[in-house]
């Protein structure tokens, strides 16, 4: 966590899986001798499976890639550098030993062990392609889904009628549909005519005029938890909060491509780093556990971040050059429902914690310390850690607005941490359609898109 990213086989290890899942089909069996021999089949299945190894490197292998048995980093490599290795030189005899320890010493002899097994240039995929496959993936999920919500019991459904949404005193009913399943309806856009409803994106904070007279309905923070606060705020301001410096990406001219947006967070990874060093709890953590809750809430730190520098007056984000209309989002990945789902997020978390650094400070840290991350091994010490920042939002809020009314901003901030999951499912449909190629390392490890 001290160096700005991370090797290659260390996110590699980490990050791989062992979900492999074998369906188990039940067979009426007439004798223990039958039994026997489905369960030594099965046997037999399982290892096959298990004992692929990679024909460049020898590590582990799940399946075939680009036409060879290999590994997932291999496969990464091949497909970043196979179109590319004419200026790939070695820097030694021609005849480097490539195993798992070595296999980054040269990419020359790397490459060329590649194409020895038999992997194919021919099979890598150009952006055009690759946004074919998506569309292709993204329609079967929808037909499949389809068809999950038709076959689903009539009880089931009439349940969904009563699931209801309480927003800003106000309620929200779901229209029964299989995308009430499936996902969260969201309004097209707040400024639609079809949809004018800002009571429902807008919060409503509590007048001055309002709040308590009575100094004992405000809660009074501790030492503790003034200096907690004090520091985190801090942090979060000298990094995450910053203003992106002037730089290739802070002209809409610059976002082309889906690639160009996620190279455009590489910034944001890179100061969330900064972040989490200034956390004396994050320190706490072992060493897995702090790269797995990093890579974990990579993509809800951006989502938060592209709220605080959100602008409602002018729907756009604010860069030291100017403003980039939230529209860039729609142009340049096609998803419309993605912008307008962003966009509504963008306005309910701004317009809730407005510029409080303190309110985005303490989101982020829960962000973090999420319990339910991948690949997190103690997430019972996590979650204590997570406790702490909850107490504390709740007191921040009850310190500013009050016991009476401190439910409503609390209550309003955990939603919007609520709605980052389904939104974060959706910018994943994102990635499906970038080419690793053009995506920089830090990217690449950070969003496992080797």
């Amino acid at each position: 966590v001290s160096s700005g990213g991370f090797s290659e086989d260390e996110m590699t290890a980490l990050s791989s899986t062992t979900n492999n899942h074998f369906d188990q089909i039940e067979q009426p069996s007439t004798s223990a001798e039958d039994s026997d021999g489905l369960m030594s089949c099965s046997r037999r299945k399982l290892k096959c499976k298990d004992d692929k190894s990679c024909g460049v490197c020898g590590d582990k292998a799940l399946g075939y890639n680009f036409n060879a048995v290999t590994c997932e980093s291999c496969k990464a490599f091949f497909r970043r550098n196979a179109l590319k290795d004419k200026s790939m030189v070695c820097l030694f005899d021609n005849n480097c030993v490539v195993n798992i320890r070595t296999r980054r010493f040269c990419p020359a002899c790397r490459i060329k062990k590649c194409y020895k097994i038999g992997m194919n240039r021919d099979m890598i995929l150009d952006d055009g392609e690759r946004k074919k496959r998506m569309t292709k993936v993204v329609a079967n999920r929808t037909k499949k889904e389809h068809t999950i919500v038709t076959e689903t019991p009539a009880v089931q459904i009439k349940s969904e009628v009563k699931f209801e949404i309480d927003v800003n005193d106000s309620v929200i009913k779901l229209p029964v549909s299989h995308t009430t399943i499936t996902e969260v309806e969201r309004p097209p856009t707040p400024y639609g005519k079809a949809h004018n409803r800002p009571s429902n994106v807008i919060f409503r904070h509590i007048p001055n005029h309002l709040l308590p007279s009575d100094s004992r309905m405000f809660y009074k923070l501790t030492c503790d938890e003034s200096t907690l606060l004090a520091n985190v705020t801090k942090a979060y301001q000298e990094t995450l909060a910053a203003m992106p410096e002037m730089g290739p990406y802070s002209e809409p001219k610059q976002y082309q491509k889906a690639a160009d947006l996620v190279n455009h967070s590489e910034v944001c990874v890179r100061k969330l780093i900064m972040f989490v060093k200034h956390l004396d709890d994050f320190r706490q953590l072992s060493q897995e556990d702090q790269i797995a809750a990093l890579k974990a809430c990579v993509m809800n730190t951006l989502l938060l971040r592209s709220a605080l520098f959100y602008s409602i007056e002018k729907d756009a984000w604010l860069t030291p050059k100017g403003e980039i209309p939230t529209s860039i989002l729609k142009n340049t990945t096609g998803f419309v429902s993605l912008h307008n789902d962003h966009v509504y997020y963008c306005r309910r978390v701004k317009s809730m914690a407005q510029n409080d650094y303190h309110i985005y400070a303490l989101l982020q840290v829960l962000i973090i310390f999420d319990p339910a991350g991948m690949h997190i091994c103690d997430r019972e010490f996590v979650s204590s850690l997570q406790d702490r920042y909850i107490v504390l939002l709740k007191h921040y809020f009850e310190s500013c607005f009050s016991f009476e009314f401190a439910k409503e901003y609390y209550v309003s901030a955990m939603d919007r941490l609520c709605d980052l999951k389904v939104l974060s499912e959706e910018h994943a449909k994102v990635l499906l359609q970038v080419n690793p190629v053009d995506v920089e390392p830090l990217m690449l490890e950070v969003l496992n898109l080797k």
